[in-house]
Protein backbone atom coordinates (compact mmCIF):
# COMPACT_ATOMS: atom_id res chain seq x y z
CA UNK A 1 0.00 0.00 0.00
CA UNK A 2 1.26 3.47 -0.85
CA UNK A 3 2.18 5.89 1.93
CA UNK A 4 1.12 8.94 -0.06
CA UNK A 5 -2.57 8.84 0.82
CA UNK A 6 -2.44 6.95 4.08
CA UNK A 7 -4.08 9.17 6.73
CA UNK A 8 -2.67 7.02 9.55
CA UNK A 9 0.99 7.59 8.77
CA UNK A 10 2.93 9.30 11.53
CA UNK A 11 4.81 12.58 11.37
CA UNK A 12 8.45 12.05 10.41
CA UNK A 13 11.33 14.02 11.84
CA UNK A 14 9.26 16.04 14.33
CA UNK A 15 12.46 17.13 16.07
CA UNK A 16 13.49 18.96 12.90
CA UNK A 17 10.53 21.31 13.18
CA UNK A 18 11.44 22.15 16.77
CA UNK A 19 15.11 22.60 15.84
CA UNK A 20 14.13 24.86 12.95
CA UNK A 21 12.06 27.12 15.15
CA UNK A 22 14.68 27.26 17.93
CA UNK A 23 17.49 28.03 15.47
CA UNK A 24 15.34 30.72 13.86
CA UNK A 25 14.52 32.38 17.18
CA UNK A 26 18.08 32.29 18.50
CA UNK A 27 19.42 33.48 15.15
CA UNK A 28 17.14 36.51 15.03
CA UNK A 29 17.75 37.41 18.68
CA UNK A 30 21.52 37.37 18.23
CA UNK A 31 21.69 38.76 14.69
CA UNK A 32 24.33 41.30 15.77
CA UNK A 33 26.75 38.39 16.09
CA UNK A 34 26.54 37.80 12.37
CA UNK A 35 29.00 34.88 12.29
CA UNK A 36 26.81 32.88 14.70
CA UNK A 37 23.52 34.18 13.38
CA UNK A 38 24.10 33.27 9.75
CA UNK A 39 24.93 29.67 10.71
CA UNK A 40 21.76 29.39 12.81
CA UNK A 41 19.66 30.95 10.05
CA UNK A 42 20.95 28.52 7.45
CA UNK A 43 20.29 25.61 9.81
CA UNK A 44 16.76 26.89 10.47
CA UNK A 45 16.07 27.07 6.74
CA UNK A 46 17.48 23.59 6.10
CA UNK A 47 15.69 21.94 9.02
CA UNK A 48 12.36 23.59 8.14
CA UNK A 49 12.61 22.67 4.47
CA UNK A 50 13.55 19.05 5.20
CA UNK A 51 10.65 18.67 7.63
CA UNK A 52 8.12 20.21 5.25
CA UNK A 53 9.37 18.09 2.36
CA UNK A 54 9.28 14.87 4.40
CA UNK A 55 5.72 15.52 5.60
CA UNK A 56 4.09 17.15 2.60
CA UNK A 57 1.63 14.30 2.03
CA UNK A 58 0.87 13.78 5.72
CA UNK A 59 -2.66 14.61 6.86
CA UNK A 60 -1.49 15.30 10.43
CA UNK A 61 -0.21 18.87 10.56
CA UNK A 62 1.74 18.40 13.81
CA UNK A 63 4.94 20.44 13.70
CA UNK A 64 4.14 22.14 10.39
CA UNK A 65 3.63 25.59 11.93
CA UNK A 66 6.89 25.35 13.87
CA UNK A 67 8.77 24.41 10.70
CA UNK A 68 7.22 27.30 8.77
CA UNK A 69 8.03 29.72 11.61
CA UNK A 70 11.64 28.54 11.65
CA UNK A 71 11.86 28.84 7.88
CA UNK A 72 10.50 32.39 7.90
CA UNK A 73 12.69 33.46 10.83
CA UNK A 74 15.74 31.99 9.09
CA UNK A 75 15.01 33.96 5.92
CA UNK A 76 14.45 37.17 7.91
CA UNK A 77 17.70 36.61 9.80
CA UNK A 78 19.66 36.15 6.58
CA UNK A 79 18.21 39.45 5.32
CA UNK A 80 19.08 41.25 8.54
CA UNK A 81 22.63 39.91 8.52
CA UNK A 82 23.10 40.97 4.90
CA UNK A 83 21.87 44.48 5.77
CA UNK A 84 24.11 44.59 8.85
CA UNK A 85 27.23 43.55 6.96
CA UNK A 86 26.44 45.93 4.08
CA UNK A 87 25.97 48.75 6.59
CA UNK A 88 29.26 47.94 8.27
CA UNK A 89 31.12 47.95 4.96
CA UNK A 90 29.44 51.21 4.00
CA UNK A 91 30.38 52.82 7.31
CA UNK A 92 34.00 51.70 6.98
CA UNK A 93 34.24 53.04 3.43
CA UNK A 94 32.76 56.37 4.54
CA UNK A 95 35.28 56.50 7.37
CA UNK A 96 38.12 55.95 4.94
CA UNK A 97 36.83 58.81 2.77
CA UNK A 98 36.52 61.06 5.81
CA UNK A 99 40.05 60.52 7.09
Amino acid sequence: MSDFNNPNQEVKFKGLSIASMVCGIVGIVFFCFYYLSIILAILAIIFGAVFLNANKYNEDKTGRSMAIAGLILGIITVGLVVLLVAGLFSAVSQLNNFV
